[in-house]
């Protein structure tokens, strides 16, 4: 057998080695100070030996090592494609394109996965020296090599078979990265354009994982929090064939006249037109939507990302500027109709997304609240996510019916879903509305719900039961509670007696259970928090704890509190009080908008107008702490800035309605 047929040419081997051996030699080198000799380095300002159990989390971050030496390999070693004088003295050996294509992609292996594996291998061996403060296994030191050898080896896998499709390695460099960070981008820009502009649309929930797992370039950053788990290593091992089964089959009809060329292969120009004009129309899209909210700039915005997209694609693929020829407008004009559509079709009426509520017979289970992620996605110890949503969805059907009906309601009226500023709250809710259907899947809408126009569905759900379970996390107060901790301002109670822990346990879940539509509704400021401290073995709860509210609404607990000595020790009374300043808030028009929901804004104005008084007399500002209520921006209302001993103030509103006579008096 003549050397001519080996599918392995060792003299193009061994020239790639003597040409690109350094990579290979500066991999090693680097690889070696990230791993083996990061284990003294750290180890000196370690006291006590420091368990691992992830290899990537130690010592200096990998991502961009990972990243530029496979991707480097590949366009080094297959450079000749793109130029034309080394192209042709390529192809005129005696050799069929496979062998010189896996003689390349070996050469690269070899210059790339050995210095992955003498890593390890001097990682075991040092692994026993005395110095090495890090407690880990050979597991350990055989999972980092082969996540390491896995994306290794697809990188430059991928790194082939895009020069193989193009033809300048500029081009080539900068496609791969935009490759592998586009389906996070891709995925981002969706998501703002149909919450955007899709009424209902949840941000989507778990989008950060999805990017990540699809978009390698973030795995690899996110190696040290996250390894790569079983499916992830046979996908990247898959990928990485069916690159390198696809680089053979391109290679082989590839023409050696297309170096030099943006792309080897006509039939991917209208792929990669339609790619550029899709990504920069919802670049514009995004951008200008953000700034400008009318349609004519968004409209506007899309015709120019994609105008602009077009352009530097036409400019590419004919390496000039001059560009111009009859056909342009015409073939501009189909992409920019076809992307446009694209587009505007999935946020259009024409899917009936925006008006689609389930009907209440194929509803399995329901989740309806504002703290939807809270509950689902904060995963703590072994507690999987499925069992944590399990833990929160509601196979009631009175409620099933209640929430279906606020559903109704919401899509009916499509109440504008624009979030105010905190101080605007009371006005209206947050509402995630999860539907587990009959049929398997799952439905799910995000709405703002005013109060106001929606009092009989709103008081449907959240004066039911299971509104209330996941609202207060209230499955979470069953066990393992140590003490509770109650603060208002500077003052703290700890609630610590095992007796008293369960029966202040009990009160504040039947407080919760009856609390009515309108407390939940209601304004009125809390007489303290109180935080849940939770044993030190009940480690799932730690980390998800809630802080809850001791509501004047609360009459039971007022009089256990107030029976214990709590009460007293908690309660700000006017002795604390230097002074208070009471104004009506009106003449909101006389305030900029970026400055209407600051409150010391708008007590200046009233300064300026002589419309505020100020209170030093203690049993007026015992009136004032009585029927203090959280401060909105609700134009009309008494508002009063406390200032305290302490130096804090603190502004508050007044319902006219509760003031005294004595209080009403002293404006003018």
């Amino acid at each position: 057998m003549t050397r001519s047929r080996l599918f392995f040419n060792t003299s193009i081997i061994r020239q790639n080695l003597r040409q690109h051996g350094w990579i290979g030699i500066l991999y090693t080198l680097v690889l070696l100070f990230v791993l083996p000799l990061q284990l003294f380095i750290n180890g000196d300002r370690l006291e006590e030996p420091v368990a691992m159990d992830n290899l990537f989390g130690l010592g200096i971050d990998i991502g961009v090592i990972l990243i530029i030496f496979p991707i480097g390999a590949g366009l080094f070693l297959f450079r000749y494609l793109q130029s034309k004088r080394s192209s042709d003295l390529m192809h005129s050996l005696p050799l069929r394109r496979a062998h010189l294509l896996a003689s390349h992609a070996a050469s690269g292996l070899l210059l790339l996965l050995p210095p992955v594996w003498i890593t390890a291998a001097v990682t075991s061996l040092v692994r026993p020296l005395h110095g090495n403060m890090y407690i880990f296994q050979g597991a350990e030191i055989w999972e980092w090599c082969l996540t390491l050898s896995l994306l290794t080896l697809f990188l430059f896998v991928f790194t082939v078979f895009v020069g193989i499709c193009t033809g300048q390695t500029i081009l080539q460099g900068i496609l791969i990265i935009i490759l592998l960070l586009l389906p996070a981008g891709l995925l981002q820009f969706v998501n703002i354009h149909l919450g955007r502009y899709l009424y209902g649309y949840p941000d989507w929930s778990g989008l950060y994982d999805v990017q990540t797992k699809w978009a390698p370039i973030l795995r690899v950053v996110d190696l040290p929090v996250a390894p790569l788990s079983l499916t992830e290593k046979w996908g990247y091992a898959i990928f990485s064939a069916l690159f390198l089964a696809g680089s053979f089959l391109l290679y082989r009809v590839r023409h050696s006249e297309q170096a030099g060329q943006a792309l080897a292969f006509t039939y991917f120009n209208p792929l990669f037109k339609a790619g550029v004009m899709l990504c920069t129309m919802l670049l514009a899209s995004t951008y200008f939507g953000s700034l400008k909210r009318q349609p004519g700039w968004i409209i506007g915005s899309v015709i120019a990302g994609g105008l602009i997209g077009y352009i530097v694609v036409e400019m590419i693929l004919r390496k000039t500027w001059h560009i111009m020829t009859r056909r342009l407008v015409l073939e501009f004009a189909v992409y920019g109709v076809l992307m446009a559509l694209l587009i505007y079709i999935p946020v259009s009426g024409l899917t009936g997304y925006e008006n689609r509520v389930p009907q209440n017979d194929k509803v399995a289970e329901v989740f309806a609240g504002g703290n939807y992620r809270e509950l689902t996605e904060n995963q703590v110890g072994d507690t999987t996510r499925k069992e944590m949503e399990d833990e929160v969805f509601s196979a009631d059907r009175k409620y099933i019916e209640a929430v279906t009906a606020l559903h109704h309601a919401v899509v009916t009226a499509k109440p504008d879903q624009k979030n105010g500023p905190w101080s605007e709250y009371p006005r209206s809710r947050n509402f995630t509305l999860v539907y587990r259907l009959e049929s398997g899947r799952k439905l799910m809408r995000t709405y703002n719900v005013p109060i106001a126009g929606f009092e009989p569905e709103l008081k449907a759900v959240m004066e039911h039961e299971e509104y209330k379970r996941d609202r207060y996390l209230l499955t979470r107060m069953n066990e393992n509670i140590e003490s509770f901790r109650l603060n208002n301002r500077n003052k703290t109670v700890v609630i610590s007696d095992p007796q008293e822990v369960l029966e202040f346990t009990g009160l504040l879940k039947r407080e919760i259970l009856n609390k009515s539509f309108e407390d939940e509704i209601s304004d009125q400021r809390e007489k303290a928090s109180i935080q849940i401290v939770y044993k030190p073995d009940s480690s799932r709860f730690q980390q998800n704890s809630y802080t809850y509210n001791w509501n004047p609404s609360y009459k039971e607990m007022t009089a256990w509190m107030e029976q214990k000595g709590y009460a007293d020790k908690l309660r700000v009374t006017a002795k604390e009080v230097v002074s208070a300043e009471m104004f009506k808030d009106i003449h909101h028009s006389a305030i900029p908008s970026r400055q209407l929901y600051n409150a010391h804004t708008r007590l200046q104005l009233a300064r300026d107008e002589k419309r505020s008084v100020v209170i030093t007399d203690k049993a007026l500002l015992e009136d004032v702490m009585l029927h203090q209520r959280k401060f909105t921006s609700q134009e009309g209302r008494y508002v009063v800035m406390i200032e305290y001993k302490s130096g804090n103030t603190d502004f508050v509103s007044l319902d006219e309605q509760e003031m005294t006579p004595a209080l009403k008096a002293l404006l003018p």
